[in-house]
């Protein structure tokens, strides 16, 4: 689904690679809870699907939530209909509290096909990181139809911080100093685009935040992204490049240093700073700013060109 950097209180190597995928995640998912009232309890050889929470920041207030559903296998399952709910154990607790209910809905990811991810908007109302002074925990259950079989519940356990450690909504934009086509002669230095659009780096993220008119930056990695979403999106951003840039600047950011001296085989790249700036600990990342420098939309993973483009308009008729 995603990959992933390590989690917790997060110091970006220099050298680290993006290796986690779907099945890692799968692997790593909590075991699921048959109900709020019974977090343990669990049918012979573990459920028989888990869900697959992809996002990696989390914190009190509302959050696009993204995750899958595998089977046993690791192959995805794709239910109709998903009911999700947020549920809140106090420290100590055996049973919790449905602190948030809504529906999850299905996210294609290109190519066409039966990729892609659940997505709903979950708000959290405290922190619970099950550590320090947020010993509470947090869990999402997913409810859905399973094989013509009695609907079937099954969760996994999500840390919620106190606030993001991500650019969030409101907050002032970093302004990264990223390379741009007139710091380098082949832009495939600065990019792992097949072809670079020269559009997307135009600017530096600094540039495009201070320019006084909203941008849309997006951190991904084309050549070397687990998930095969990067190229995609970064595809999406030089379409809306094309319709949009006389309105609005369009920032691509390639996560490594020299991608074009990058070996597939070597586990070791350098992330380029600006990954650090921005707090990010996984990829892609696509960010809609507005005039003020500051963030008005964040999506973790691919989000549809149609979303991003809603969000830029409303900024660009302000």
């Amino acid at each position: 689904m995603k990959t992933t950097w390590p989690k917790g209180d997060f110091k970006p190597p220099t050298k680290y690679v993006l290796s986690l995928a779907l099945v890692g995640l799968a692997i790593l998912a909590c075991a699921a809870p048959a109900t709020p009232d019974d977090p343990l309890a669990q049918p012979p050889g573990g459920p028989p699907v888990s869900l697959v929470v992809s996002n990696s920041d989390l914190a009190v207030g509302e959050n696009r939530i993204s995750f899958g559903l595998v089977d046993r296998d690791y192959m995805p399952v794709r239910p109709a209909e998903v009911a999700l709910r947020a549920v809140y154990y106090e420290p100590g607790a055996a049973t919790g509290q449905v602190r948030h209910r809504t529906d999850a809905r299905f996210l294609p990811w290109p190519p066409e096909g039966r990729r892609g991810v659940f997505v709903a908007d979950v708000v959290f109302d405290q922190a619970g990181t099950a550590t320090g002074d947020s010993l509470g925990i947090w869990e999402l259950h997913a409810t859905f139809e399973y094989e013509d079989e009695e609907p079937l519940t099954i969760g996994a356990v999500v840390s919620v911080a106190v606030a993001h450690s991500v650019p969030f909504i409101g907050d002032a934009a970093p302004p990264s100093d990223t390379p741009t086509a007139d710091t380098t002669e082949d832009l495939r230095t600065i990019s792992s685009s097949p072809q670079p659009d020269p559009a997307l780096y135009r600017l530096s993220v600094a540039e495009a935040v201070r320019s006084g008119k909203p941008a849309v930056i997006s951190f991904a990695t084309p050549a070397f992204c687990v998930s095969a979403t990067c190229g995609p999106q970064v595809s999406d951003l030089s379409v809306l490049a094309a319709q949009y840039g006389r309105q609005a600047n369009f920032v691509h950011v390639e996560v490594y240093r020299d991608p074009h001296l990058i070996d597939p085989a070597n586990p070791a790249r350098d992330l380029v700073p600006a990954v650090k700036e921005w707090g990010l600990v996984s990829e892609p990342w696509t960010f809609v700013v507005g005039k003020d420098g500051r963030v008005a939309g964040r999506f973790e993973q691919y989000v549809p060109p149609a979303v991003l483009e809603a969000a830029l308009l409303d900024l660009i008729e302000e």
